[in-house]
């Protein structure tokens, strides 16, 4: 009878052992999910054309609302697209399209209506999370030019970076680094806003701080 007992909670044991391999196998990153990249166009540019050079471990969450968890992936954001190292360590891009990922604690989201400037897929900064966001959105291109009094044409990679306020609906309005962009950007509360802002000293020409507004926004 006891080794009928024993028998049992070793299969019982054995069907969670198959059950949680097959659980995790869904969450791990496959070749076919990818397509692969063509790095040639970044030779012999000045600059990079991504958000770190090297792979960093993070997380990736799909449209479909499937997640993947240490992940290495690169941020391309001159092609805006988000990179990942295959089992050879490949770089590809995902077919399926991202919905946002972090890297380095920080947290890109894509998915928002488009601005008069901003691509359907672009992936945004997301700095104050909530009813209200705060996003930044950092492009970057290649730029050419033969310097003067030289037949070689030089390649470097240029930047910019915008900030918007996203509503409920995913909605954007474009802002400029300024106290009054801002404020009348958020709309309602300004005395609650105007007070918090004397109070903390805010600069709102600073990314730091225009966060700090935002967030205290949200928790009006």
């Amino acid at each position: 009878m006891r080794q009928a007992f024993v028998l049992r909670l070793v299969l019982i044991g054995a069907v969670f052992l198959l059950c949680g391999s097959k659980a995790y196998a869904q969450t791990e990153i496959t070749d076919f999910m990818g397509r692969p990249v063509m790095v040639k166009q970044y030779l012999d540019v000045k600059g990079s054309p991504y958000l770190d050079d090297a792979w960093q471990e993070g997380w990736v969450k799909m449209q479909d609302g499937k997640a993947y968890l240490g992940v290495r992936l690169k941020y391309d954001q001159v092609a805006d697209e988000l990179m990942f190292a295959n089992g050879r360590g490949e770089a590809q891009f995902f077919v399926q399209p991202v919905k946002e990922f972090e890297l380095k604690k920080r947290l890109f989201r894509s998915g928002y209506a488009p601005a008069d400037d901003t691509p359907p897929s672009a992936f945004y900064e997301v700095l104050a999370d909530g009813p209200t966001q705060l996003l930044k959105w950092t492009f970057k291109w290649v730029h050419e030019e033969v310097p003067y009094g030289s037949a070689t044409k030089v390649k470097s990679i240029l930047e910019q970076q915008n900030y918007y306020l996203a509503d409920r609906n995913g909605k954007l309005t474009k802002l400029k680094k300024d106290r009054r962009s801002l404020l009348q950007a958020l709309g309602g509360k300004q005395a609650e806003l105007e007070q918090y802002t004397r109070t903390n000293r805010l600069d709102l020409r600073k990314e730091q701080d225009m966060t700090k507004l935002v967030m205290y926004y949200n928790s009006l």
